[in-house]
């Protein structure tokens, strides 16, 4: 949401799941394995949910203030943008 041009650090929950830091009980980062692994919480993006609105687009013309409203990690939009959404589709990733 504009980048190095004061743009927010956020990641949605689903991919800060991911990190292996994050209290999936609480939906944020963990403290006490930010500690032990000497990891400064301040330097961890916001964790949102995958559906609000994040910021608007800066810097790109005719999209700029085109609101960012939701999030996807990329095995999750891959499995969108193949059109699996019906029960029982499914999808294979390599790489």
């Amino acid at each position: 949401t504009g980048g190095n041009n004061r743009g927010l650090p956020i990641t949605d929950i689903s991919n800060a799941s991911r990190y292996m830091l994050m209290n999936v009980a609480e939906g944020k980062w963990d403290a006490a394995i930010c500690k032990e692994l000497g990891i400064p919480m301040e330097c961890l993006p916001t964790i949102k949910s995958n559906a609000e609105v994040y910021g608007t687009v800066k810097g790109f013309g005719k999209l700029d203030g085109i609101r960012i409203a939701g999030s996807l990690g990329d095995q999750h939009a891959a499995l969108l943008g193949q059109g699996c959404i019906e029960t029982g589709s499914s999808k294979n990733t390599y790489g």
